[in-house]
């Protein structure tokens, strides 16, 4: 799934003529929770905490005020507040199409639809998930903007062991940077 969204953002950003389109770079924290509906053995399960996010990404105003980009996210690492059923998210990376509408000339408010694989490390499993996402981003200098992002992730249903990880899902906040290259 990862590679038809690639390859399906590749091809749409060779056809659509972008104004002034750009290659970034950036970084964010936030807070997530995974959940699951039977934990593998009848309990829910769930476990919050503190992500570290780096992202690198390609975008720019298509029409108007639409704007379109495609991205590479990744989470290499996260801080464990609570972990109750075993869900912790040890690493994940993902790729995602980014559409959104410039609200001003320095903001820009966007959606995020993508594919992600995500290694949860009490389970020693990997799984790949569906995200959705909604943000805004605005300009604090020239080359440089905050975003503001909240994600969900549909995750597919696994085993290990002997367990069955029904649904897990995650909801995530991220505050981050982002470097614009001119």
């Amino acid at each position: 799934m990862l590679k038809k969204i690639l390859i399906a953002s590749a091809i749409l950003a060779s056809t659509i003529a972008m104004a002034d389109p750009a290659p970034y770079i950036g970084a964010g924290l936030g807070i997530v929770a995974n959940t699951t509906k039977d934990g593998g053995n009848g309990d829910p399960a769930n476990f919050r905490g503190v992500p570290f996010n780096l992202f690198a990404g390609y975008g720019g105003v298509v029409n108007q005020n639409l704007y379109l980009g495609g991205e590479l996210t990744g989470t290499v690492g996260t801080g464990e507040i609570s972990d109750q059923g075993r869900l912790k998210t040890s690493y994940s990376y993902g790729a995602s199409v980014v559409p959104g509408v410039m609200l001003s000339d320095h903001t820009l408010a966007f959606g995020r639809v993508g594919a992600v694989k995500t290694r949860f490390s009490d389970q020693d499993k990997s799984t790949t998930g569906t995200q959705l996402g909604l943000g805004l981003q605005t300009s604090v200098t020239q080359n440089v903007d905050l975003r503001g992002e909240y994600d969900f992730t549909a995750y597919n249903s696994f085993t290990s062991g002997n367990e069955r990880i029904s649904a897990p899902r995650s909801d995530a906040f991220n505050l981050g940077v982002v470097y614009k290259f001119d």
